[in-house]
């Protein structure tokens, strides 16, 4: 179980991975191109881990901001928001 997440990291589609605190201890996130892709996802890594148990799986559908880039509704970048590393964190007004 232990090199699972050092297995998943390597996958292209895998963008994030994690050990986490809980019953579920890892957190992984993949950007897939169609929710289809997610069922064929799943059963890639159950395959290739048995011991992986699937506990939650949330889908977002459209990213307003991605690794720093707005997207327009195509997913489109148009243009950067440049982090500020050094500034006080602002509350989000939603």
């Amino acid at each position: 179980m232990r090199n699972i997440g050092h297995a998943l990291v390597e996958l292209p589609e895998v963008r994030n991975c994690a050990a986490i605190t809980g019953a579920h201890n890892l957190l992984l996130q993949a950007s897939l191109h169609s929710v289809a892709d997610v069922l064929r996802f799943e059963t890639h890594l159950t395959a290739e881990h048995p011991e992986l148990t699937i506990g939650e799986r949330v889908v977002t559908l459209r990213h307003d901001k991605l690794l720093g880039c707005v997207l327009d509704p195509q997913g489109c970048a148009v243009s950067v928001v440049a982090p500020d590393i050094w500034s006080e964190p602002r509350a989000r007004h939603d």
